[in-house]
């Protein structure tokens, strides 16, 4: 009688399982790094909170001078956000999506939605894109479509930002998890595509009518989730270079990528602010 099947698979099996003791060793190796990362990220948290350079709304505006043009800003009990509208609207739906996709368990999803429900998060894309083009043509021309409004801005930012957060954690599992769920879509239905609809409705209402002693919140938010996605964008690429590509079986086996990640980031955000603090006092840009 033939046994070589039963032999390849408990092959594969001893192969299989040699290859996640060896992902897990690397994730306990990983531990000096968790710390770096730790650490500077506290760091560099609360030196923007509590750093005595002007207000915690100016080093708020400061941290994301260099990433948004800061025009046509939202106001909440007479504090200034310190994003514009649309990126506010974009950053605060990006972060909302991800935390609401993890709250479902689509930590791991690695499939994409629907086709009815994928093209419809890439129409969000698009309709953002109409709305910034009608909007800058009346910036720099002086003429548009139809009359740009902060409501519309940041709805199609809210919607741009939903697409955003559904498929960068797409593309962050299906090319750095080891156990990547290539069965399980990472919206999976109308019935979830509505639940998300309903958490940007909140925040649209929040952002416009929010008492005023839900500034900070908001306007942290939105700042987290411009930095995060410039972040995740940083440990992605390290994680590609340092040979994570489908090896990541623990979240701290990103440790390393992930202080390189916080590293660049923050140089990144201080030197195009920087540079925008420089052109607005030299040059007389804005």
């Amino acid at each position: 009688m033939d046994n070589t099947p039963d032999i390849l698979e408990l092959a594969r099996r001893d192969i299989a399982q040699r290859r996640i003791h060896d992902l897990q060793r690397s994730a306990d190796q990983a531990q000096p790094w968790l710390y770096a990362f730790l650490g500077l990220s506290l760091t560099l948290v609360a030196g923007v909170l509590f750093l005595p350079l002007g207000s915690l709304a100016h080093r708020l505006q400061m941290v994301v001078h260099g990433v948004c043009a800061q025009a046509h800003y939202l106001t909440i009990g007479g504090y200034t956000m310190p994003l514009c509208a649309r990126n506010t609207g974009i950053y605060a739906g990006f972060l909302a999506m991800v935390v609401y996709l993890l709250a479902l368990g689509r930590g791991r999803a690695a499939k994409l939605p629907p086709w009815s429900i994928t093209i419809l998060l890439a129409a969000a894309i698009v309709v953002m894109g109409i709305d910034g083009l009608n909007s800058m043509a009346l910036d720099i021309g002086g003429y548009n479509l139809y009359t740009p409004q902060n409501t519309l801005r940041v709805a199609s930012g809210l919607g741009m930002g939903m697409a955003l957060g559904a498929f960068m954690l797409l593309i962050f599992n299906l090319s750095l998890r080891f156990d990547a769920r290539t069965d399980l879509r990472v919206v999976g239905n109308w019935a979830e595509l509505l639940g998300a609809c309903v958490v940007a409705a909140g925040m649209y209402l929040l952002l416009f009518f929010a008492p005023t002693w839900l500034f900070y919140p908001l306007a942290l938010f939105s700042v987290l989730g411009i930095v995060g996605v410039l972040f995740m964008s940083n440990v992605f690429v390290s994680a590609m270079i340092t040979g994570l590509e489908g090896r990541v079986l623990k979240l701290r086996q990103l440790a390393r990528p992930a202080t390189i990640g916080v590293v660049l980031t923050a140089l990144e955000l201080a030197l195009l602010a920087g540079l925008r603090v420089w052109m607005e006092r030299s040059l007389g840009i804005l």
